[in-house]
């Protein structure tokens, strides 16, 4: 045992044996000779002095790469089980003013105010329609489209976030939207639809998810929603494929400044706040409307 102190150094030193244990396999799998004694209440890991550095570098090596693992039991998309949000209410509300507005085919006065009309919001500053064209639906196809997809996504949405910041952060998103694809299109574009704020959701989950310098974890989130995107937005019959791509990139960003700003994807909030966020969202479209109806 003398001859081994004369020649081996403590290299860590830990309470827990399967840290020990730990530290020994890597050093084994980097060939490094190597002994672990156990002096109560401590085990120490040994090695030659000679190759105390490479040892040391090839143990920092192997937690840096590991030192996320293994995963908390929690992870993945942490969906709060205590969170119901009324999306069978909020969304239903779609089909009820789909029943009042009628498609667009029938010349409703109702998409005249409020669809999206790029040459009056640009050149007549008729903001308004960024939010009114939300709730307006072409047809009963986009219209349940948007009601069980989107209603699927979004009661998602609102089960990791909130439904008064789920539905914030889609109206916000929608409208941001909107108006990025108005300004790309220029004037004589007219669109409408829900399914814009569908896209920004999966773009929030997208978003939400992804951990930041980590390549793969964006990359996966971002094939899963421009794949969305390819299958159920970019064909049909008055499609916009500009504002579903937009939706999508404008969720994305937003859901991962909230992932960056708070470090929490699943941070929660109280209820009253909840509340607020969602009276605020419900205020909006109705101000919206009053707007464009007293043109």
């Amino acid at each position: 045992m003398n001859d081994l102190k004369d020649e081996y150094v403590n290299l860590r030193t830990t309470h827990s044996r399967y840290q020990a244990e730990l530290w020994s396999l890597v050093l084994l799998s980097a060939g490094i000779a190597h002994v672990t004694e156990h002096r109560a209440p401590d085990y120490e890991v040994m090695v030659d002095g000679a190759q105390s550095k490479r040892a040391e570098l090839e143990i920092a090596s192997f937690e840096r790469e590991n030192r996320n693992w293994p995963p908390p039991k929690n992870l993945g998309v942490a969906v709060d089980t205590a969170e119901r949000p009324p999306t069978v209410l909020l969304v239903g509300s779609l089909m009820i003013f789909h029943l009042v507005t009628g498609p667009f085919a029938s010349g409703s006065e109702w998409f005249r105010l409020g669809a999206v009309d790029s040459r009056a919001i640009l050149e007549g500053g008729e903001w308004w329609r960024l939010i009114t064209a939300l709730t307006l639906h072409a047809d009963p196809v986009h219209l349940l489209g948007n009601i069980f997809i989107g209603g699927l996504v979004i009661h998602f949405l609102c089960q990791m976030v909130g439904t008064g910041r789920g539905w914030f952060m889609l109206m916000l998103a929608g409208t941001v939207a909107n108006l990025a694809n108005v300004m790309a299109r220029g004037p004589g574009h007219i669109s409408v639809g829900f399914s814009t704020a569908v896209f920004a959701a999966v773009g929030l989950l997208c978003g939400g998810q992804m951990k930041l310098m980590n390549l793969r974890s964006v990359l996966l989130p971002l094939g899963a929603g421009v794949a969305l995107l390819a299958m159920l937005g970019s064909s049909g019959q008055r499609t916009d494929l500009g504002a579903h791509l937009w939706g999508l990139v404008v969720g994305l960003l937003l859901g991962v400044a909230w992932r960056w700003s708070h470090n929490n994807w699943h941070l929660g909030c109280r209820w009253g706040k909840q509340t607020y966020l969602l009276a605020v969202t419900i205020l909006a479209v109705w101000l919206a409307w009053l707007k464009a109806l007293a043109v």
